[in-house]
């Protein structure tokens, strides 16, 4: 009998100022939707959401409370040599499991510095306060049974980060954003997840952004059942974030 294929799905958030299903056991699964946004004056304007295979959310803010933003565009080149994914990344292939979720993390935050750095950007560096807050949104996707930035209460990436502490009150700028995939079987690993990443512009967008130093990954071995079709797998999220006046 032949082996189930893996299945996965992407998203990703960039804000200014942060797919199809397939129904089978045996069929992988990747694949999401696309948004974007920016904000003006801490209140939030869609601009687009077309349907596809992943999304992403940008936003850039001169102040939390106060403050205006412009949309703000990324250029990738192509011509440049793309990095040797998982080269130097140990854990690139692993499955999730409650057991190793933070070597996942690990290799997932490894495989996207490399990404950065073979393009001449700096790593960026783990954050305790967007842990907090990829975590709790990883989790609530898991348990919560969906795939969107925004959780069934309404939070948002912006709300979650000033919750966990990133982002403090009053006057300080920052910008931040957010990739969210998911992955059963192969297409769970971080391997598979963050190629899915960076072949979508708008999360790439978000991996290659120069202005991030900031970044967590949260990362939760159970699989929305409603995306799942019962097959073991990985959902990811990453948070992206740079404080940029205080």
């Amino acid at each position: 009998m032949a082996s189930p294929t893996p299945t996965a799905r992407a998203a990703s958030a960039h804000r200014q100022g942060g797919g199809h299903r397939r129904r089978g056991a045996r069929t992988a699964r990747h694949c999401a939707k696309k948004s974007s946004f920016h904000a003006r004056g801490g209140h939030i304007h869609r601009k687009h959401r077309p349907a596809g295979c992943a999304k992403h959310r940008s936003a850039k803010h001169n102040s939390v409370k106060h403050g205006s933003a412009k949309r703000k565009t990324h250029h990738v080149n192509s011509a440049r040599k793309p990095a040797h994914a998982g080269d130097a990344c140990p854990g690139a292939d692993l499955r999730p499991t409650q057991e190793n979720i933070e070597a996942v993390r690990t290799a997932t935050l490894c495989l996207v510095n490399q990404e950065r750095t073979s393009r001449g950007e700096s790593a960026l560096q783990p954050n305790g306060h967007l842990q907090q807050s990829a975590q709790s949104h990883t989790e609530s996707m898991a348990f919560g049974d969906y795939f969107e930035h925004d959780g069934p209460g309404g939070n948002t990436p912006l709300s979650r980060m000033i919750a966990a502490g990133y982002l403090p009150g009053g006057k300080v700028g920052y910008e931040i954003g957010e990739n969210i995939g998911w992955g059963t079987l192969s297409l769970g690993t971080p391997r598979a997840i963050v190629a899915a990443w960076m072949a979508s512009p708008g999360h790439r967008a978000n991996i290659l952004d120069a202005h991030f130093q900031d970044t967590a990954i949260g990362v939760s071995p159970h699989v929305p059942s409603s995306l799942s079709g019962g097959q073991s797998g990985g959902i990811y999220t990453q948070d992206f974030g740079v404080i940029t006046t205080g």
